[in-house]
């Protein structure tokens, strides 16, 4: 099942291109066609695809899980730089019939019984919550809202999201991609989340086109070659094509900028403010899987408090704060739930505080640490990527990826925050752990995760008090 709200302004459109290929509206159904040929010649319809990519991100990642679709069944994806034991458990919790590594359909059962858990299923997204992607629970997409009101089983409302919410929101804040525009979106090509391929269907759906970038791209050579009109992404990558941008790059024509998958710090929007011209800065805050979303704007001239002000709100069904600030939602027939997301209600604009649990470190003494001012430090660090401020038996830990030398982040914690606010112990830790990109994370978790960790994944660490010995 695909269709679309609005169709490409033309067939030499692109849809799809990266910085070493690239395909067209008018190419890809044949494209698709192809590939459903020989999904068909194993026996598979509709059931569950499970795609791995490489370490660079192809065009066909991304066509096997529309070519699922077409073919009648449902996809979902993954990294192959992830662990056997992330792999195996995803592909368990996915009920996938195949795997698709490198354009090979390997066949991970001989029941052929169809396993898509609702009819109108084109896509399985990954839950979040978990640290290292340890989760075998995963969720359904849906095109629409129409869709979405009929996904009952068993009396319930199916817990699942549609293309067509978030469409809505980039609708509104860029009415012209509704009407003689299309959104020409720049991305990152990660797999190891839901949040491109989620991205990849919208656009399908809009009529759009995606330039993704890949790791060792030139980004700012890549955004010329490009000429996005539209970037979205989550908060490490947005920050990794804002600092990889010169100060004097002063670009022109990406209109439009949307942060979602996490908090944002205000390092980042001000980054895209000094090397960037646009029109708005837009952040969502969403239950992704709950098809629950919220939007707040930033635009020239704006105090940026209006970027973390959540006010703008399309939503199938119920919202509330309780009164702790805890989001808690409601559809269908299914009952009130949270994802532990806290907000201060200021005259029905609400503010993001992190998720209960994990924005505060509680500390000897009883000293509050907010992890989100001791991660926005870090990232004021050249080369920190992704980041964690978390705790164990009331030890501060500091964990990060990226180049950035770590006797450099010591430093700047040692220079530049309380005693109090420093972490005891930071880890400069390899990609391959996944500890976070596009979902939010649970990160009680991390710090067993790391001190159990084999050493590949540790590159180095230092205790700040004595960070001489890094």
């Amino acid at each position: 099942m695909l269709k679309q709200t609005q169709k490409p302004l033309s067939d030499d459109q692109i849809f799809l291109s990266s910085s070493t290929e690239q395909i067209t509206w008018g190419e890809l159904h044949t494209n698709l066609d192809a590939k459903i040929e020989r999904l068909k010649e194993h026996g598979i319809g509709p059931h569950v695809v499970f795609v791995v990519a490489e370490d660079q991100v192809t065009i066909d990642d991304y066509l096997w899980i529309l070519a699922s679709i077409k073919n009648g069944g449902s996809a979902t994806q993954a990294d192959a730089r992830q662990s056997k034991m992330e792999l195996d458990g995803l592909i368990a919790g996915s009920k996938a019939i195949c795997k698709i590594q490198s354009n090979k359909i390997t066949m991970l059962t001989d029941d052929m019984t169809p396993s898509i858990l609702h009819p109108l299923e084109v896509y399985r997204g990954m839950t979040s919550g978990t640290t290292v992607k340890e989760f075998f629970e995963m969720y359904p997409f849906f095109w629409d809202y129409e869709d979405h009101e009929k996904a009952i089983v068993d009396g319930e409302t199916l817990l699942g999201c549609t293309a067509q919410a978030s469409t809505n929101h980039l609708f509104a804040i860029a009415p012209e991609f509704k009407e003689d525009k299309r959104p020409n979106i720049l991305c990152t090509a990660g797999f190891t989340a839901t949040y491109n391929p989620y991205n990849l269907l919208r656009i399908y759906l809009i009529g759009g086109s995606i330039h993704f970038l890949n790791y060792g791209d030139n980004i700012p050579e890549q955004i010329q070659k490009a000429n996005p009109n539209c970037c979205i992404s989550y908060p490490n990558a947005l920050k990794k094509i804002v600092d990889e941008c010169p100060d004097d790059f002063n670009w022109s024509g990406i209109d439009y900028w949307e942060c979602s998958g996490g908090h944002t710090p205000e390092v980042v929007i001000r980054g895209i403010e000094k090397k960037f011209k646009f029109k708005c800065i837009y952040n969502m805050m969403a239950s992704t899987e709950a098809d629950c979303h919220s939007r707040a704007e930033f635009r020239p001239g704006d105090p940026i408090e209006n970027f973390y002000g959540f006010k703008h709100r399309i939503y199938n069904g119920e919202l509330k704060l309780d009164e702790q600030g805890v989001l808690w939602y409601k559809y269908g027939t299914r009952d009130w739930q949270t994802d532990g997301d806290k907000f201060d209600d200021k005259d029905g604009v609400w503010f993001y505080k992190g998720r209960v649990f994990d924005d505060v470190i509680f500390m000897k003494g009883g000293v509050k640490v907010y992890t989100g001012l001791v991660e926005a430090l870090a990232l004021e660090v050249p080369g920190v990527e992704n980041v964690a401020s978390c705790s164990k038996d009331e030890i501060h830990y500091l964990i990060y990826t990226g180049k950035a030398f770590i006797g450099n982040v010591a430093k700047h914690y040692m220079d530049n925050a309380q005693e109090s606010k420093r972490p005891h112990d930071i880890y400069h830790v390899s990609e391959d752990l996944n500890f976070s990109g596009d979902n939010k994370f649970s990160k009680s978790k991390l710090p067993g995760i790391i001190l159990n960790s084999h050493p590949p994944h540790i590159i180095s660490k230092v205790n700040i008090k004595d960070h001489s010995r890094v």
